[in-house]
């Protein structure tokens, strides 16, 4: 008798890691999205670089409603020459206007930005389709209660 998948993790739930390789179920083949306009809200942005090793700025978005809801859109943005001036306007709306910003955690702690996007689909060399993100619309930034609880940063109101 084989009991290699039959216990469960002490939550309850499978074990992870190699231990639960085994007893994991695929997860299904990545398809974009469908074309169209969505409410979605910004999970992170980030500094980064392509795959050919230019700096970059990627904001990842997720669908806040409709059938698509909890699903993911990424728009990445480059620092060329001819790119810059689209990549700073772009980003302008989220307050990100400086280097300074876009090196840091985004969006700000207790702050959620809610946005309207119009999706396309695009077709790459390599015959791969991909969601290309036209055009983003900041509808409102949220102001989390949570942020009364943030800890002043130092030199404010600490021990001196």
């Amino acid at each position: 008798m084989d009991y290699t998948n039959a216990f469960t993790g002490t939550n309850g739930k499978p074990t992870a890691g190699i231990d639960g390789f085994d007893a994991a179920q695929a997860a299904p083949e990545f398809t974009p999205i469908p074309p169209g306009i969505y409410s979605a809200r910004v999970v992170r942005g980030e500094f980064t670089t392509t795959k050919a090793g230019a700096d970059a700025y990627r904001l990842k978005f997720e669908v806040t409603e409709g059938e698509q809801k909890g699903k993911s859109v990424v728009r990445t943005w480059t620092f060329g020459e001819k790119a810059l001036p689209y990549t700073k306007r772009d980003l302008a709306p989220f307050g990100l206007n400086t280097s300074a910003q876009l090196l840091s955690p985004f969006p700000p702690v207790g702050r959620e930005y809610l946005v309207r996007l119009v999706v396309a689909l695009q077709r790459g060399d390599d015959s791969i389709e991909r969601n290309d993100i036209k055009k983003i619309d900041v509808l409102r930034v949220v102001e989390s209660p949570a942020t009364a609880f943030i800890l002043p940063e130092q030199g404010e109101g600490g021990p001196k």
